[in-house]
Parts: C-alpha cells; structure tokens; sequence
C-alpha cells in the first residue's frame, strides 16, 4: 500500500513539474508565446533595425507584445540587447504571427463563371 502511494505521489509530482515548464505565466511568457531561437531573434532584429541602431516603440509595434516589459529603463527605445533580451523572454513575435501573410492562397485568375467556356483564342 505505501509503495502505491509513494508511486501516485511521485507521479503527480512529475506531471506538475512538466506543466510547470510549458505554462507560459510560470515561465513570465505571455499565453500563445514562443521561445525565438538566437538566429530568428537577429534576423527580426535586423529587420526592425537595418542600421542597428535603437527602436521606437513604433517601430517595435511588429515584434514586440510588451513594449514596457521589454523596456526595463523606460526610455522609450529598445537597443538590441533589450530587443534580445525581449526574445529570451518569449516577448517577441515571430514573423509568422505579425499577419504580413494572411490573404488568401490561390490563383491570381478568377474562376470561370459556371456556364462559361473559354474557347481557344478568346483569352
């Protein structure tokens, strides 16, 4: 009886600690956040800065989900180690999720309207 016990203690034990580390509010990261790798955060950053030089907070608007957590001095621009440092923290976007790619796949060609035919030369 106390080897079960011992066994659904240490189980739960082991399930906490796992949900601990994915639960972004434990880790500081905001819900739907996503950890950049190093190269993804230069490669943003280069974007959101191409002379390397410090960032507004709306030009950081694209990247960053927390401009004032990402800003610990408060001086209304982000360098590229607080940029870097946002990117640790999961408070940077990817690029995938500023919505520069949300139309609609498909042909640039409208579909025929039903009943139409396109004939040989009538293009």
């Amino acid at each position: 009886m106390k080897r079960i016990l011992l066994a659904g203690v240490l189980a739960a034990g082991s399930a906490m600690a796992a949900y601990a580390q994915t639960d972004p509010a434990a880790s500081g990261q905001e819900a739907g956040a996503m950890k950049l790798s190093a190269a993804e955060c230069a490669s943003l950053w280069n974007q959101a800065s191409p002379d390397g030089g410090p960032i507004s907070e709306s030009q950081a608007a694209a990247y960053v989900t927390d401009f004032k957590a990402a800003n610990p001095d408060g001086d209304n621009t982000l360098e590229k180690d607080e940029f870097t440092k946002a990117c640790d923290s999961g408070l940077v976007k990817s690029a995938a999720s500023t919505g520069a790619g949300t139309g609609e796949a498909g042909s640039a060609n409208p579909p025929a309207e039903e009943g139409s035919k396109m004939q040989p030369g009538n293009q």
